[in-house]
């Protein structure tokens, strides 16, 4: 991804701002340029926009935090249109990578189409390179142009300055998770965010907040007091005790290149795992007792069940422990604790250095996604899965042997050939 910005020098526009940085934009994504449009008044072809770019940097400056702290949440450029045209280009954070997304876009007003689809994956910090570097290049242009007193340059300060405290850094991002503006924070959300960050830190603090950002925010005392309260039971009740040493074991085969995406680590995490406890793939793993049987453990228990959380991965003395909720007295299926737990350990086996984290409804976030796929193949192997589809048995059959849903087979089927790529490694080794 790259912007391409071609000043103009004397603009009709009324505002000064808009005047100073009037320029046409091109925006690169995979080297396609998704300024490319068409304007049907004309019937012409343009392959650029000439927009003020400062609505489009102040928008950025704005939602920083959003975009980055934010999970399994889009943000899009058009949102900072404020009645110029931009192209459909949505970002979102994952954690690790940042994923931009174009998407065909038609407007009446103005009357352009624009026909940029692709999808382009980035570190998180060449993203935020990237994305600084724009909104740099705009501010600049409005010093050198003499426009003082810009709602972007001032934005952008407390943003450079929160970005290079770390501390200040974390507490930003951390409210972006939240949904919330760090430098208009209310006491309360702020009290949540210190709160939680005593008990969970970096990736693990962001994941928790934005899941809790999808709840009713009163909820997320009980919640944080919910993992004070699990932590104190019984060891014998959560301890994985053969899980620590598996995973330092099997760490060399579970981290993802720049390129990857992080549910390719699940599997690969998940067919080391059961290549370590001598699981074939035929072998069903059918329950929570017999999956921590296959882990050193005689006593594990699940605890009260608690909204916004399906487990807790928490570190103690070199040992794993999995503070597991009790599905089947919220009314959940066993098929949803059994999956709840295996994402959890695929979580620890995953992120072996972090020292407590949760597994809970997100989706696309890097820890969450991992564990998802982590899930996926340690309970229900995909080479077992098709062997079974071989054989004629439909996806209601296969998930009812492996005691899991139809679902997650037919995900198994479809995903079949990016399993066997993130796999294709340990078949080396």
């Amino acid at each position: 991804m790259r912007f391409s910005t071609e000043w103009i020098g004397h603009g009709p526009n009324a505002s000064a701002e808009e005047r100073a940085t009037l320029c046409n934009l091109r925006i690169f994504l995979n080297d396609e340029n998704a300024c490319l449009h068409f304007d049907p008044d004309s019937k012409t072809t343009f392959d650029c926009i000439t927009v003020p770019a400062v609505h489009l940097a102040e928008g950025l400056a704005t939602d920083w935090w959003a975009i980055f702290g934010g999970r399994d949440r889009e943000h899009s450029i058009a949102h900072h249109r404020t009645g110029f045209a931009l192209p459909n280009l949505n970002f979102k954070c994952d954690g690790s990578k940042l994923e931009i997304k174009g998407s065909q876009l038609s407007s009446d007003n103005p009357s352009v189409r624009f026909w940029q689809t692709g999808v382009e994956l980035v570190s998180r910090d060449v993203g935020e390179s990237t994305l600084a570097d724009f909104v740099e290049r705009v501010v600049a242009r409005l010093s050198s142009r003499k426009v003082s007193n810009s709602e972007v340059a001032a934005r952008w300060s407390r943003v450079t300055r929160s970005r290079l405290e770390p501390d200040e850094r974390s507490f930003c991002e951390a409210a972006g998770a939240l949904g919330v503006d760090p430098y208009m924070i209310s006491d309360p959300d702020a009290r949540l965010i210190e709160d939680a960050g005593n008990l969970f830190s970096e990736e693990a603090l962001v994941e928790l907040l934005a899941g809790i950002s999808k709840q009713s925010r009163h909820r997320a005392g009980r919640l944080l007091e919910w993992v004070r309260q699990a932590e104190k039971r019984p060891r014998s009740a959560s301890r994985l005790p053969e899980l620590a040493d598996i995973a330092e074991r099997i760490r060399h085969v579970v981290g993802c290149d720049s390129q990857e995406r992080s549910w390719a680590a699940g599997y690969r995490a998940a067919q080391a795992l059961r290549a370590e406890i001598a699981a074939s793939p035929d072998e069903r793993l059918t329950s929570t007792t017999a999956i921590a049987r296959e882990l050193g453990a005689v006593a594990f228990a699940t605890t009260a069940a608690v909204p916004g959380i399906l487990a807790l991965v928490a570190r103690a003395d070199d040992d794993i422990h999995v503070h597991l909720r009790d599905h089947e007295a919220d009314g959940w299926t066993l098929q949803s604790q059994n999956f709840a737990f295996a994402r959890a350990i695929g979580d620890a086996v995953c992120f072996p250095d972090t020292s407590r984290s949760v597994v809970n409804e997100l989706r696309d976030a890097e820890r969450q996604a991992a564990g998802r796929a982590f899930a996926a193949e340690f309970l229900a192997p995909v080479q077992s899965v098709l062997d079974m589809a071989d054989g004629g048995c439909d996806d209601y059959e296969i998930a009812k042997s492996f005691r899991v849903s139809p679902l997650l087979v037919e995900h198994q089927v479809e995903n079949q050939h990016r399993i066997r790529q993130a796999c294709a490694s340990l078949s080396t080794r």
